[in-house]
């Protein structure tokens, strides 16, 4: 699941009070100012005339220099923690790693080096400044002599950019902004930006400049803060935000240092710059007020998760922007089968490139998987019984996460022989330990937002590989109040009634009794899983056996559009018209662009959405745009064809704001994905699916009909039931 904590940000510091901007006994300050004159523009050279000055040639430096952990010096203990090493100047990345310029060797210039999970990593040379763009292989310095450079990780390679630079910053847009060195150091420097090898003076001058990567506008006193502009801090300690249209907003306060964050604020350190530490102060762009998150520093970086600060004596530590608590989750077992339990895997919430496995335990702790936890067969046991009726399980970040459901018995969890989790297999392997008991499960993510700072709740329902258990989620949080998204009361019953009445797709449903009950199908697999089942002429699971059940609808779909129009609305790429050609191909056209050209798919293409649904953009001469637009359009035809709508309605969308989908039209004419059509009706409807949220086929998602739950600003509770058979 991608792409769940993207909504509208916020205050990166909720609940702190606002404050004064005052000076702390942590470090130094001066109160704020109130006016000041807009930053002058001065004359400059460009970066592209004046000589690089040349990078030095280093040997990579063992990890072992950077394993020494300084003591606090002025840093607050009770809110940062201590990372081991020993830096003069930081740049956190947004993918969570951190690049510092340690203190070492003598001279203005020091060696690079990259925390990542824990470990240090030395790059060849030596900078006085560095830069992060969004793409974490990229990073930007300079050096002392003002030589620009851009640094290519996976390539190891210093590109020269231009010279005379005395500090440097990259913009949302991944473009490089410096301010030149060609002023008495102290004083203000000239603004100059780097943009497809170019490079052009902007208005203003100052002493330090960082890049903004908010995307979101605010309305403030002095004007409006929008995207893709940069902060600028000149010698007098005044603190400007110039947009990219060249206009100035003055903001309240003196600093030394600025560090954006991605959600409604920054952080500063006080004027006038101290060796021994100033105090960080944090303002807030929506309530326009600074506050004291405590501490001090002599430089800071933030990646939006972490605040990072460099210690007067050089230690390096790091203080979460947001307390990292857990969700109240509350379950109920309506099913009439005990006992009931659950099982929550995943992975490192904080790290995404830790790739170790965690599970939840029954304290609510997360906690890595373990040699010891793996049985003789392969799995562990990581149940949790269900608590009482109302009383609430506390369930910590985790990212990647799967919670699995089993009524009537323990889920057994596989564990592979690196210690990392697999995929229970309920519908393609009869020899899966799992296979003959009552279970389910959903995609779950509660990690920290990006966008927003805070905690963010993210799952969703998936049957794209089988239906188990009528699971319902109700999800209580400040960006959209109460939804409920899973299955209604009954569903068990109506879908497995459904499918056994019908000739094809009984065949999806594997029987098996549970114990006390009258129960006499486990589960239901879904019709691309059967399908490939039958390719693979596996064993004792359920087949798809009737491999035309699509073709006459396929030829009717094709000879339709000989005669009629076809429109196909793209997310990005635009509008494209489709025909069927003479040659009985399906040719989606648009100006100055190839063809992209379907050939007649079969059955199991069109309920996969592979194969002829697909080769045409997997062509080399394609375009990355056009091949991305194909891949649309395929998905999209599956879609339509699972939902029974290429007759009756000659559109097809991935735009949906301003082509809104047709879902009166989906289910109502023959023959169309039974599987999913019972997902969608037994499931509780949301605004995009009035009919039934659910994720029956691989591409339920085109036209948001699947049933996702999001909520990224701190969600207050989540409730997970059985629903009643």
């Amino acid at each position: 699941m991608t792409g769940l904590f993207n909504s509208r940000a916020f205050r990166v510091l909720a609940g702190i009070a606002a404050v004064a901007f005052v000076t702390s006994c942590a470090g130094h300050g001066t109160t704020p100012k109130t006016s000041f004159a807009i930053p002058t523009t001065p004359q400059s050279v460009s970066p592209a005339q004046i000589p690089v000055a040349p990078m030095a040639k280093t040997e990579i430096q063992p990890a072992s220099e950077m394993n020494a952990i300084k003591p606090m010096d002025s840093i607050e203990p009770s809110n940062f923690q201590p990372i081991p090493g020993t830096a003069t100047y930081s740049a956190a990345s947004r993918d969570g790693s951190l690049w510092v310029l340690s203190d070492q060797p003598a001279g203005p210039d020091k060696y690079i080096w990259h925390y990542v999970n824990g470990l240090w990593t030395n790059i060849g040379g030596l900078a006085s400044r560095i830069a992060v763009a969004s793409d974490p292989n990229t990073f930007y310095v300079i050096n002392s002599g003002g030589g620009v450079y851009q640094y290519n990780v996976g390539a190891k390679t210093f590109t020269p950019l231009g010279g005379g630079a005395s500090d440097v910053t990259v913009g949302v847009d991944n473009t490089v902004y410096v301010l030149s060195n060609g002023s008495p150091a102290g004083t203000d420097q000239a603004i100059w930006h780097y943009v497809a090898g170019a490079w052009t003076q902007v208005p203003g001058s100052g002493v330090r400049i960082t890049g903004n990567w908010d995307t979101q506008n605010y309305n403030v006193a002095g004007g409006t803060i929008a995207s893709n502009g940069f902060y600028i801090v000149n010698s007098a300690g005044n603190i400007y935000y110039e947009n990219a249209t060249g206009t100035f907003v003055s903001l309240p306060g003196q600093a030394s240092i600025i560090v954006p964050t991605f959600n409604a604020g920054f952080f500063a350190l006080s004027y006038p710059a101290s060796a021994s530490g100033n105090t960080i102060f944090y303002y807030d762009l929506d309530a326009q007020a600074y506050s004291t998150p405590g501490g001090s520093a002599v430089q800071i970086s933030t990646d939006t998760i972490s605040l990072y600060a460099i210690g007067a004596a050089g230690g390096i530590y790091y203080s979460l922007l947001k307390t990292h608590g857990s969700i109240p989750v509350t379950f109920a077992n309506n099913s009439g089968i005990t006992p009931a339990y659950f099982t929550l895997v995943g992975n490192n919430p904080l790290d995404r490139f830790d790739p170790a496995f965690y599970h939840v335990t029954a304290s609510g702790q997360l906690v890595q998987v373990a040699r010891a936890d793996v049985g003789a067969d392969g799995t562990a046991d990581y149940n949790i019984p269900f608590p009482a009726a109302g009383t609430p399980f506390n369930v910590p970040l985790i990212r990647a996460g799967r919670m699995y459901i089993s009524v009537g018995a323990k889920f057994k969890t596989p564990v592979n022989s690196d210690l990392t989790v697999a995929g229970a297999n309920g519908w393609s392997d009869a020899k899966n330990p799992d296979f003959n008991i009552m279970f389910d499960d959903f995609e779950f993510d509660y990690v920290v937002s990006r966008d927003s700072g805070q905690p963010g709740l993210g799952l969703n329902t998936t049957q794209v590989d089988m239906f188990g258990l009528p699971l319902s989620f109700t999800l209580t949080g400040p960006t959209t109040g109460t939804n409920t998204a899973g299955f209604k009361p009954g569903a068990f019953t109506q879908i497995m009634d459904g499918l056994a009445a019908d000739p094809t797709f009984k065949t999806l449903l594997v029987p098996g009794t549970v114990p006390g009950t009258s129960i006499t199908n486990l589960r239901a697999v879904s019709a691309n899983i059967a399908i490939q089942n039958t390719l693979d002429n596996n064993p004792g699971v359920p087949h798809f056996a009737n491999a035309t059940y699509y073709d006459n609808y396929i030829a009717s779909v094709w000879n339709q559009y000989k005669n009629q129009a076809f429109t196909f609305y793209s997310s990005a790429f635009g509008t494209y018209t489709g025909a069927v050609n003479g040659n009985n191909q399906f040719v989606f056209s648009q100006p100055n662009k190839l063809n992209l050209v379907f050939s007649l798919p079969s059955t199991n293409d069109v309920i996969i959405g592979n194969g002829k649904l697909v080769t045409p953009c997997q062509d080399p001469h394609l375009p990355a745009d056009q091949a991305a637009a194909c891949g649309e359009i395929g998905s999209s035809l599956s879609a339509g064809f699972n939902r029974g709508t290429l007759l009756v309605d000659p559109t097809l969308t991935r735009d949906y704001g301003n082509h809104p989908c047709n879902t009166q039209f989906y289910y109502k004419n023959s023959p169309y994905n039974l599987y999913s059509q019972l997902m969608h009706a037994n499931s509780w409807p949301s605004q995009s699916a009035p009919g039934g949220a659910a994720y029956g086929f691989g591409f339920d998602d085109n036209c948001n009909q699947s049933s996702v739950l999001i909520d990224n600003r701190n969600p207050n509770s989540l409730t997970v039931t059985v629903q009643p058979f």
